[in-house]
Parts: structure tokens; C-alpha cells; sequence
């Protein structure tokens, strides 16, 4: 019998959702603001979508007048090069903002499904158009399309992988996630901060010693086209990330179950406005 990995009961998957997967979740909803709300539109659509967009297209127009000559034959330079695409992606952002602020303290559990679910989906169609802008650097056709034949494998391996992990996690024995996964759930903000802080660094010194500015400028240019390759590799985090929306989807469905197993009160759980 086929198996639905939408239909596991919630015996099955009362050992996939942890206290800290749950906990965060709902507080990722409960600390979206107008603020947060804001640099979301910012940087997802404005310098994710349009920014990348104008980018794109400059470069395809001057292939030839760049600092290191490109191929002005380059078969990506018309991919995606319609705006509606831009404007699918800039739609996606805009419904994860909007189901974020409008189901906040109103069912936050429900909101977090939902965001991640398009989210995600934002987050494919941005790294599919930065791989296509990736390849504007690439000068010979053959690696162009080596590069092609790795990302859609790499595409399809994840997201067959995803489901076969989700059919282990609802009907198998993998149910937990991993102790790694676990341990930054619980601490990701401090190691979120230890990153800007090595972030923070790393531009001081470019201040205070400017000739790593040219180091850096010499080493982007000799990992240009090697960048498809590194994309098909940051895919692999949509293992990650589809991963969480199945959690968050059984922790939805299964909400009432969850929040007596944790002992979480309803106004803690669901927020303040709810009212189911």
C-alpha cells in the first residue's frame, strides 16, 4: 500500500517534533514585527528579486564590456529573462510576510507551517535564478551546460531524498533529527551572533588594512566559475529545509496534541488572539 507522507497519525510522528523544534517555531512568529517584516521585503524582494534582476540583465547586455570579457553567446542570457519571474518571487516573500503578521498570536503554529511552505518555495526560485546569473560568468559552453546537468540532478536527488526521509520520519525508524541539528536549534541565536561578530571583523580589517580589498577582488574573479558548482552544493540545504516543513506541517495538524504534550499554555501556544 502507498504510503501518504501527509497521513501519519500522530503516534507516528510524536517523536519527530521536539520540544525545541516546536518552542522556536513558535517563537520565530512571535518575534516577526513591522521591523522584521520590513528587512524581509528589503532584502528578499528588493536586492533578491529586482536588485539580482537589474543585474542580470546589465550583464546580459554588456558581456562583452565587463573587466574580464564574457561570452556574449552565453545561452543563459535570455533564461528568466521575463520580470514576471521576479514577480512570482517577490509574490511568495510578500505571503510569507503577510500570513506571518496576520496569524501572529492568532494561531502562531499555523502561521509557521505557512511561512515556511512559501518561504521555501521563494528560496528555490531565488537560488534557480542565481544559478542562472552564476553562469553569465562561465566562459565555455561545455562546463555551462556540466554545471546544468549537475544542478537539476542536484534538484532532483534533494527533493527525492526529502521524501524518502519524510517516509522514514511519518512510517520508519529515522525520527528524530540529529544531535547537530538539535544543538542549533536550541542555540541559534548565539551562533547567529558569533557570526555577525566574524562578519564584523572581517570588514574592520578590510578598513583597517584596505589591500585585502584587492586580495578579495582577485579571489572573487578566480572563483567565478566555479560558483555554479558551489550553488549545487548549498542546495543540499533544502534537505534542512524541507525537512522543517514537514515537521511544521505535523506539528500544525497535530497542534492540540503537541501543546498537551509539552504542557504549553494556549495563549503561549496558539497567542494571544486565538480563538479556536
Amino acid at each position: 500500500m502507498k504510503q501518504n507522507i501527509f497521513k501519519g497519525l500522530f503516534s507516528q510522528v510524536e517523536v519527530a517534533v521536539s520540544e525545541s523544534f516546536a518552542k522556536n517555531s513558535i517563537n520565530t512568529i512571535k518575534e516577526f514585527n513591522l521591523l522584521k517584516a520590513f528587512a524581509f521585503m528589503v532584502f528578499c524582494v528588493g536586492l533578491g528579486s529586482y536588485a539580482l534582476y537589474g543585474v542580470s540583465i546589465y550583464l546580459g547586455n554588456n558581456m562583452d564590456k565587463t573587466t574580464i570579457p564574457l561570452d556574449v553567446n552565453n545561452e543563459f542570457i535570455p533564461v528568466f529573462s521575463s520580470i514576471w519571474y521576479m514577480h512570482i518571487q517577490a509574490l511568495l516573500i510578500s505571503i510569507v510576510v503577510i500570513i506571518a503578521l496576520v496569524y501572529k498570536e492568532k494561531n502562531n503554529v499555523k502561521a509557521f507551517f505557512f511561512y515556511n511552505l512559501f518561504f521555501t518555495l521563494s528560496l528555490l526560485l531565488f537560488m534557480i535564478f542565481v544559478f542562472k546569473v552564476s553562469q553569465l560568468f562561465v566562459n565555455e559552453f561545455w562546463l555551462r551546460m556540466l554545471y546544468t546537468v549537475l544542478f537539476i540532478s542536484s534538484i532532483v536527488y534533494i527533493f527525492l531524498r526529502s521524501y524518502y526521509n519524510a517516509k522514514k520520519m511519518v512510517y520508519g525508524t529515522k525520527k528524530k533529527r540529529s544531535a547537530i541539528v538539535e544543538w542549533f536549534s536550541r542555540n541559534r541565536k548565539s551562533v547567529m551572533s558569533t557570526l555577525f561578530g566574524v562578519w564584523g571583523i572581517y570588514y574592520l580589517a578590510k578598513v583597517i588594512f584596505p589591500e585585502t580589498g584587492d586580495i578579495q577582488t582577485r579571489l572573487y574573479g578566480s572563483l567565478a566559475e566555479f560558483a555554479p558548482l558551489i550553488l549545487c552544493l548549498v542546495l543540499f540545504t533544502f534537505l534542512y529545509l524541507n525537512s522543517v516543513v514537514i515537521r511544521s506541517y505535523y506539528l500544525y495538524k497535530y497542534s492540540e496534541q503537541f501543546r498537551q504534550k509539552f504542557g504549553v499554555d494556549k495563549k503561549e501556544w496558539y497567542g494571544e488572539k486565538y480563538q479556536g
